[in-house]
């Protein structure tokens, strides 16, 4: 298990992508298993991000002084590429 002293944390303006695939609240700190990256969060994020286990996501950090991480779900885009008839 990954202290939350070990997990990485977001500079401003930077954003990760990737597989939510584990929470972990520990003294204060969330620390995410996002692909193959341990990131350190705000413990107030858990209950937004909890439904989103198993999806892929980005997470970004900001400068917004009520919004310091916004995140998305990343969906795949259809192929919108237009077939040729034979």
């Amino acid at each position: 298990m990954i202290l939350p002293g070990q997990a990485r944390h977001l500079a401003l303006y930077e954003e990760t992508v990737g597989l939510l695939n584990e929470l972990i609240e520990k003294d204060g700190i969330l620390v995410t298993h996002i692909g193959k990256i341990h990131l350190a969060l705000p413990s107030d994020l858990e209950l937004s991000l909890q439904p989103l286990i198993g999806q892929r996501i980005a997470i970004l950090r900001t400068d917004l002084p009520r919004r310091q991480y916004l995140f998305r779900v990343l969906v795949k885009e259809p192929n919108l590429e237009k077939k040729e008839e034979p």
